[in-house]
């Protein structure tokens, strides 16, 4: 599965099992962060943690865009960002998953 990082293979997977998750989501996922309102998330973080992890994440899911594999969902919610995979995006996650049950079970 070359040519996307590991946090991408990550993001798609996680997708892969939720027709539409938030950007908030994926990062509180992501960092094992718990959700919590976006103000107390930042506090509880510190500013600089959380704004590092958020444009990390920004730009990994704006590759997947790039690539065809996400489609991005602006401002629906109280200015939420959702994510939900394309057709090709479920495709490649479903093939990482194969890839990852394959090397779990040679190992």
């Amino acid at each position: 599965m070359g040519g996307i990082s590991g946090l991408q293979k990550w993001i798609l997977l996680v997708c892969m099992d939720i027709r539409f998750i938030s950007v908030e989501e994926i990062l509180c996922a992501w960092r094992e962060w718990e959700p919590a309102e976006w103000g107390s998330k930042i506090a509880t973080v510190g500013v600089g943690e959380y704004n590092s992890a958020h444009a990390s994440l920004s730009r990994a899911i704006t590759r997947l865009w790039r690539r065809g594999l996400v489609v991005i969902w602006k401002n629906l919610t109280n200015s939420a960002t959702g994510v939900t995979l394309t057709d090709a995006g479920r495709a490649m996650a479903q093939a990482i998953s194969e890839e990852k049950a394959e090397d779990k079970n040679s190992g």
